[in-house]
């Protein structure tokens, strides 16, 4: 089973998705929504998955704390959230350093900070006195001080360098630029630094975010429309911004591969772009985004869950169990990981060795997802050519449920699967009636979908790990209408049983489609 999103994306009962990964309060602090939408799984994520040992992490994760107003003077108090918010963007980009602000030190000891930068400032506009001091969460021990006077942004950036010297300098120099970006005064802001580029942005997320589609759209393109803008990382933001506002998704992935490969730290961005490869089916793209997620957070268990599953659609099952093998081997993972090894085998057709693992998933905890794993191996046997055996499974997975109330539509829903259609009609006739059965009996006398043009909107927008009726359905549709070489390149991966995603109703004539289909490209089919 795939940890998520997300978010999406991650992938709620029993959504199998990438998106259940591990996304901490760092991607909750992103300063502007729109990924959110496709990475609303992910971001459901990071921080429930970053195990912490306690040894040496390759990224110092940075919480920088609103800083205490200690002037007295309450027109000064947007310096406290600003001043924070520019070391995050001096901190950028930087190797080895993930920074983001944060609200207080509780958010910050959720999101996994390995240190907390905090203080308090003294002083009159312009000149200001600013005591900051670096903290190791993990020992709530003070690191090192720094003490910066003069105006907000020249005091920042010094504070920046201090944290590291690989710190670059804000987007702008202007004082009343930054000033009127403090006060959220984002128009006034460009319209006194036309080349600041954190302002562009937080303009156009601000419209967006209010649902002002086409203002910010119009905001994105002056803004992109500067040459001379400062930032690279928030020009790629902003054309995040409008590409996901157009819904335009080729712009979409190439701006997140952008911003990857300028902030090659922040892994609920790279998350997101694990979760977009994943979407359109470039599986070793994927891969090597999960990858390159690991360096960075090696301790991300859900993370090393979703490249065994990327590795499995990249139909590289040799490498999927090294990996899922791997994952098991961490602490409290090992039913999950018994559970994905079957569902990565099973997936590239070897049914032998998935029912194998559902078995041992089961065994090691019955409760896991409802002992769904029986019902899984029974699915399993029955491909590996033993429809008998695999009844016998059904029968002590529907012993398990024996209290559902929809038990006997389970029943009847395997006999229909398993090419037993009369059988699954009686059963469904002789039980007592309920809507949902009237409804099933409906739907069994229909025909599957043949929309070509439907069919493939309905597969394209969903995801791998939900995509076994879509991509039944479509690939059938492709056959009979004589494309069998599109139809047999959708047909290479098996649709996973009680799989999340589709019409519950059309559930059971996922698998005699799918074989079906297969059979008629010239695959071979149990």
């Amino acid at each position: 089973m795939l940890f998520f999103f997300m978010a999406g994306l991650l992938f709620a009962p029993r959504v199998r998705t990438h998106s259940r990964l591990n996304a901490s309060r760092w991607g909750l602090a992103f300063s502007f929504h729109l990924v959110n939408a496709n990475r609303a799984l992910l971001l459901a994520a990071v921080a429930l998955l970053a195990a912490c040992s306690g040894r040496p992490h390759p990224v110092e994760r940075l919480a920088i704390l609103p800083f205490e107003n200690l002037t007295g003077d309450a027109s000064l108090d947007w310096v406290a959230s600003t001043a924070p918010a520019i070391v995050a963007a001096d901190l950028s980009g930087v190797s080895k350093v993930f920074a983001q602000p944060m609200p207080n030190r509780s958010d910050a000891y959720l999101a996994n900070a390995t240190r907390l930068v905090h203080g308090y400032f003294t002083g009159s506009s312009g000149a200001l006195r600013f005591e900051v001091d670096v903290e190791d969460a993990s020992r709530h021990k003070m690191i090192t001080d720094e003490t910066a006077s003069g105006d907000v942004l020249s005091a920042m950036n010094a504070v920046a360098k201090h944290v590291d010297p690989a710190a670059h300098s804000f987007s702008t120099s202007n004082a009343e630029a930054l000033a009127a970006w403090g006060h959220r005064d984002f128009e006034r802001s460009v319209a006194l630094d036309p080349d600041f580029g954190a302002a562009w942005l937080g303009w156009a997320d601000t419209l967006a975010q209010k649902g002002e589609t086409a203002e910010a759209i119009e905001v994105g393109k002056r803004a992109l429309a500067r040459s001379s803008l400062q930032s690279n990382i928030d020009r790629a933001r902003i054309e995040l911004i409008l590409a996901t506002l157009r819904r335009d998704t080729g712009a979409r992935d190439k701006a997140l591969s952008t911003l990857t490969g300028l902030l090659t730290t922040d892994v609920p961005l790279m998350l997101a772009l694990a979760e977009a490869e994943l979407n359109a089916r470039r599986f070793s793209a994927a891969v090597e985004v999960f990858k390159n997620i690991l360096k960075v957070d090696p301790e991300n268990v859900g993370v090393m869950n979703s490249l065994g599953y990327a590795q499995a659609y990249a139909a590289d099952l040799n490498a999927a169990v090294k990996t899922l093998d791997a994952y098991g081997k961490l602490p409290d993972q090992r039913t999950n990981s018994l559970d994905s090894l079957g569902e990565a085998y099973f997936m590239n057709g070897r049914f032998g060795e998935a029912e194998k693992y559902f078995l041992q998933a089961y065994d090691s905890n019955h409760g896991f997802l409802g002992g769904a794993d029986l019902m899984k191996a029974a699915y399993a046997h029955w491909l590996a050519g033993d429809l008998k055996g695999a009844d016998g499974l059904m029968t002590r997975y529907l012993e398990t449920r024996r209290a559902d109330p929809v038990n006997a539509w389970r029943e009847a829903v395997w006999d229909y699967a398993t090419g037993r259609r009369d059988q699954a009609i009686a059963k469904l006739k002789s039980a007592p009636e309920t809507p949902f059965s009237e409804r099933q009996l409906a739907n069994w006398n229909q025909s599957i979908p043949t929309d070509l043009d439907a069919l493939k909107q309905a597969y394209e927008h969903t995801p791998p790990s939900a995509d076994g009726q879509a991509r039944a359905f479509y690939a059938a549709a492709l056959a009979a209408a004589g494309q069998k070489e599109e139809a047999r390149k959708l047909l290479g991966l098996w649709p996973l049983p009680g799989e999340a995603g589709g019409d519950p109703l059309r559930e059971s004539m996922v698998f005699p489609t799918f074989i079906s289909a297969r059979r008629a490209v010239g695959l071979q089919a149990p």
